[in-house]
């Protein structure tokens, strides 16, 4: 049995399906294949999003996960030394972080975290919703429709006001709209309003504008998000439980 509280169990579980291993069997069945057997999602935007989430629901983890690169920190010998040194010296430090599954973020990206962890908590409507909840927890839930059994981890649970609140990030807020079909947000909050019954409710942080947003999802999103959940079922059976199927031959047949 899957400890759900255990974040590396959790994670390596492919029994219940995430909302994120839908997108890769939507995206290809090659692609799924290489995400199940440890291929890794990085960069800029993912690793600060990681940093946000941390310092604003889990700081206690902060130091576990992050190692911020300071150029004072640098070796005595290495200082005033030219660009490409500190680049090297940066790169080194960055393999030590991966080996040590930690990311290395720079001074700039984790002051601008702090900033955004400070507007939201000076917001007191959005701190009222903040208040008296849980935070990263995990449940599973068997969709009926599909017989697909599925799972997720919460960013926030009001228990009170009966929300779900997923914490983005995005360098447009203006954009968010476009980003939530293309980053399948739609499938994200029919699958958590399943797991939880409450109403899902995206708190977004714009990190150039430092604009926080308060975004609900109407009828139509959820009905989008569970016909994505259907189509990505459809296409896991048809991908893997059909008899002889190889995945490395599929192609995408489409008109423009």
């Amino acid at each position: 049995m899957v400890d759900l509280n255990n974040d590396e169990q959790y994670y390596g579980d492919w029994e219940y399906t995430t909302n994120s291993q839908l997108g890769y069997v939507k995206r290809s069945p090659s692609y799924y294949w290489k995400m199940r057997n440890g291929g890794k999602i990085d960069g800029p935007a993912l690793r600060f999003g990681a940093l946000v989430h941390t310092l604003i629901l889990e700081p206690e983890k902060y130091q576990e996960n992050f190692i911020v690169f300071n150029p004072d920190d640098r070796p005595e010998q290495d200082k005033g030394m030219t660009s490409k040194i500190n680049k090297e010296w940066k790169k080194r430090l960055d393999l030590d972080c991966k080996e040590g599954r930690k990311y290395l973020m720079t001074m700039e990206q984790y002051e601008l975290a702090l900033k955004l962890k400070r507007k939201l908590n000076d917001c007191p409507e959005v701190k009222a919703i903040l208040d008296n909840c849980e935070t990263e927890v995990p449940k599973t839930w068997i969709d009926f429709n599909t017989m697909s059994k599925c799972k997720g981890k919460a960013d926030i649970v009001n228990h009170d006001e009966k929300l779900i609140i997923d914490l983005k990030t995005t360098a447009d807020i203006e954009k968010f709209q476009w980003s939530a079909s293309k980053y399948n947000y739609d499938s994200q909050a029919y699958i958590y309003s399943k797991l939880f019954g409450y109403e899902f409710v995206f708190m977004v942080m714009d990190k150039n504008t430092h604009q926080i947003a308060v975004i609900d999802c109407s009828p139509d999103f959820y009905r989008s998000g569970e016909a994505k959940v259907k189509r990505a079922t459809e296409a896991y059976d048809l991908f893997f439980k059909t008899e002889g199927f190889e995945p490395s031959q599929y192609f995408m047949n489409l008109t423009l």
